[in-house]
């Protein structure tokens, strides 16, 4: 798979724990970017995946090429029969319908053609991100044969029973951009680390402030097992100031296209004149303070670093009236799950015991899959090309025999 050429990346400094290369001197840089594709495919492709089959439960379901109980291998190192192409059915699974998980829809599309495979690209219904229809969509996904997951999973704990079901009938699953909690039945999480990401974020703002003022933080669902770190994240960027910056308000369970906008409305009209800085975490909060900046210049004092790279960040970003916008690598994660996957049923390889993991995000078998800054210097490179991190994803892919132990 030839790799996106000539994006260079503007990465965190290299002060966390990660198996992945420092290159470029103390930067750390990430992902793989291939298909291109405008965001209103990408509604278009959440919108026609909605539709999920009734629920049926997993202790009544069979599949072929799960091996007896009696001969698997303990958890992370499943025992898997190798199985012709036609039967490998990889569904990966967001946790709703958010747009910021449309890069995955890209990547099943991307990978079904070039392996040959069945790779479904999942969004349960269910716009507060409930465990029980995210299971039920599972189950469902199981009943029509599908053998192996990539999912983000709603909620640190809730979903790892269903986990445990699919890992004691031979078939593999992976946390994607957010990690159950230990001990979990996944194989491992490849995902952000949300809350180094956070507290980076935070720093760049920070310093841009001066180091010192007021700052409002803009985050996500309360049941989005990141929305926590990423609180943790902010909040000890902040404490490292020894009191120069006030956290002034977190704004949470708003990153939906509804409730935004008037969150962010009500924030800036009560406390926009005290601000000096705010942050988003998440997309749709990042897409409502772009807009709202933009269109009021009595706000523009308020320096704003948002989440995710929709055509109204990136264009605030170009117009000057916000600072800037945090990327993450949804679309790396969904391919290397992807390969992975495939490579385990395909191939029969399993879960290295000496896997590089590190012990991030509440589990000790994470990957991270990056993360980078852009801002107004940078952001023409950026403005309408897909969200991307490609080094990382690149590095990742190059180190799959560490990762993967094939026969």
């Amino acid at each position: 798979m030839p790799l996106c050429e000539g994006m260079e990346e503007y990465m965190q400094p290299q002060s966390r724990r990660s198996h992945v290369a420092t290159i470029k001197g103390e930067y750390l840089v990430s992902d793989v970017h291939i298909a291109s594709k405008r965001r209103s495919r990408f509604g278009r492709t959440l919108g026609a995946t909605l539709a999920v089959g009734a629920a049926l439960s997993l202790s009544a379901v069979s599949v072929a090429s799960a091996a007896p109980a009696s001969q698997r291998s303990p958890q992370y190192n499943h025992g898997f029969t190798t199985m012709a192409k036609s039967k490998i059915k990889i569904a990966i699974i967001a946790g709703g319908p958010n747009v910021v998980f449309a890069p995955w829809g890209v990547v099943a599309e991307l990978l079904s053609k070039q392996l040959g495979i069945t790779v479904t690209f999942v969004v349960p219904p269910t716009p507060t991100y409930a465990a029980s229809v995210e299971t039920a969509t599972i189950d469902s996904l199981v009943a029509k044969g599908y053998n192996a997951f990539g999912v983000f999973p709603d909620g640190e704990a809730a979903i790892t029973p269903t986990y445990q079901r699919l890992i004691d009938r031979g078939i593999p699953v992976f946390d994607l951009a957010g990690c159950t909690t230990d001990p979990t039945p996944a194989d491992l999480c490849f995902a952000t680390d949300v809350r180094a990401s956070a507290q980076y974020e935070t720093q760049v703002l920070i310093k841009a402030m001066g180091g010192k003022g007021n700052v409002a933080f803009l985050t996500g669902e309360l049941t989005d097992a990141n929305t926590i770190q990423r609180e943790d994240g902010v909040k000890a960027a902040i404490a490292a100031t020894d009191g120069k910056v006030t956290l002034a308000q977190v704004v949470s369970n708003i990153d939906t296209p509804s409730a935004a906008p008037p969150a962010v409305e009500s924030l800036l009209a009560s406390k926009g004149s005290t601000l000096t800085g705010m942050l988003s975490t998440d997309y749709y909060p990042s897409v409502a303070a772009a807009s709202v900046l933009t269109k009021n210049k009595q706000f523009r004092h308020i320096l704003f670093i948002g989440q995710d790279n929709d055509p109204t960040v990136m264009n605030a970003i170009a117009a000057h009236a916000i600072y800037g916008t945090m990327y993450q690598n949804l679309y790396g994660q969904a391919y290397v799950a992807t390969m992975w996957l495939y490579k385990m049923l395909a191939n029969g390889c399993t879960i290295s015991k000496t896997a590089p993991f590190i012990d991030a995000s509440g589990t000790k078998h994470f990957i991270d899959s990056g993360y980078f800054f852009v801002g107004q210097s940078q952001v023409s490179k950026y403005i309408g090309q897909p969200e991307n991190v490609p080094t990382a994803t690149s590095q990742v892919l190059a180190e799959t025999s560490k990762f993967l132990s094939c026969p």
